[in-house]
């Protein structure tokens, strides 16, 4: 298959932003359809990926991106037909190279030819490799097989890195990028198993060391799927168990405070508010103040009393209509209220609204109300969408996000029953579509 060869310079400079040493790239482009997107591995925030702009004649592209001391960069390149990425390795005193990007359908490398890229560009090529043939062949591959595949992920690296005498943090980042593909390959194989019935024979534990040996690093908290490993391998148990198993076991502080984020988190979309609240806000309450977390997670916690049945409306959302007037649902208050949370780019929300219209035609002057809630970021898609559907009667758009929320409302479509002083009296109730609906409906006294 041909090559593609993206001709890369990179020089250091100490321009924006103010104070930070930043490198300015020049990519020589292939074709016009070719998007490249470059960060440094130490930083995942949205502002950190730059892409690079095409000049005039989609010859070159340029950017500019903040310098890793570390030296490792993530390239991301992308057209209609595939997508790659690929670390490379730059030290933060060496003051300008050239290099040239392969990609050849299947795999991707450079032709830097130091030591450190040599091994970064085996192993990444040696992974795609693997992961393709996972993907196409793991029904057809034995446990045995599958088991020296996986295993090959770790030994691979840990042979590269004890070859190469590379420094201390790609030698980290190779450890860490093994174990997550490793990992990765596993769960994927696993899941192919049991959907053809068979079991692998062998256990994650079997073919990766302790998590905490690999991960905890700063330099995890670069990978996106670390977290959701490090929790994995934490004990079950409650909130404060797996908290304390945590502190126990991890040391980083990068680590300790994301996984404690998302423990937390998660203890807050997962709890059953209708039962036991006094309870959960006191056990929030005591870790909040344990591990001197934001109180945000207490506001936010006392927010979801929302989704008790007997409570009002959420106060202070804005509901607005498609003139964008402002309206207080307290206007409904004397008729029961059936609310539907949706959006224009849910599909199912939208094939309930046939059934929406019926209902709303049944009901007609009865003691039984419908209003429609939009939770588009835009207003226009609301609009837009309200039209191609022929919406009629009470539509809303939530402009400002807050009531899901609040809500704790997950997913969509989502159906919830007012009663007459606008206290909730279902959270869960069925869809227009449902069988049970119009029986429940015409109950409501």
């Amino acid at each position: 298959m041909k090559s593609t060869y993206i001709t890369i310079a990179l020089a250091m400079c100490t321009a924006i932003p103010a104070g930070a040493a930043t490198l300015d790239l020049t990519v020589g482009m292939p074709a016009e359809d070719l998007r490249m997107f470059v960060r440094p591995v130490n930083d995942t925030s949205r502002e950190a990926l730059v892409e690079l702009t095409a000049d005039e004649s989609h010859r070159n592209a340029k950017g500019q991106v903040n310098v890793n001391p570390d030296g490792l960069y993530y390239l991301f390149v992308s057209n209609s037909n595939a997508q790659y990425s690929l670390p490379f390795y730059i030290p933060a005193d060496k003051p300008a190279s050239e290099f040239s990007l392969i990609l050849d359908g299947t795999t991707t490398a450079t032709s830097l030819s130091d030591n450190v890229n040599s091994a970064l560009n085996t192993y990444t090529t040696s992974q795609t490799q693997n992961s393709k043939i996972l993907g196409a062949k793991a029904e057809s591959l034995s446990p045995e097989q599958i088991r020296s595949m996986l295993t090959g992920c770790i030994t691979e690296a840990d042979s590269l890195i004890g070859l190469g005498h590379l420094p201390t943090a790609v030698a980290d980042f190779m450890r860490i990028q093994a174990y997550i593909a490793a990992s990765d390959a596993y769960r994927f194989a696993d899941y192919m198993a049991m959907r053809a019935k068979r079991q692998l024979g062998f256990g994650s534990a079997d073919i990766l060391p302790a998590a905490s040996t690999v991960l905890d690093t700063p330099m995890a908290a670069s990978f996106p799927t670390a977290p959701q490993i490090i929790i994995a391998s934490l004990p079950q148990g409650t909130l404060e168990e797996r908290l304390a198993a945590l502190d126990n076991i991890y040391k980083t502080p990068e680590i300790k405070g994301r996984i404690r984020e998302l423990l937390v988190s998660s203890f807050i979309d997962s709890f059953d508010y209708a039962n036991d609240f006094a309870n959960g806000e006191a056990r929030l309450k005591a870790v909040v103040e344990q591990y001197s977390l934001p109180q945000t997670y207490l506001t936010i916690f006392r927010a979801r009393l929302a989704t008790i049945p007997g409570t009002p409306f959420p106060a202070g959302v804005t509901l607005v209509d498609n003139e964008g007037n402002k309206v207080d649902f307290s206007k409904f208050k004397g008729k029961f209220v059936y609310v539907d949370l949706w959006a224009s780019w849910c599909g199912p929300c939208c094939k309930e609204v046939p059934y929406l219209q019926e209902l709303e035609k049944d009901f007609e002057n009865s003691d039984v109300v419908f209003v429609s809630i939009s939770i588009d970021s835009a207003k226009e898609p609301w609009l837009k969408k309200m039209g191609q559907l022929n919406m009629h009667g009470n539509q809303l758009w939530n402009s400002d996000g807050e009531l899901p929320k609040q809500l704790n409302i997950r997913g969509i479509p989502h159906f919830l029953i007012y009663d007459r002083e606008g206290k909730l009296l279902d959270y869960d109730a069925p869809r227009p579509s449902s069988e049970k609906i119009k029986a429940l409906l015409q109950s409501l006294k």
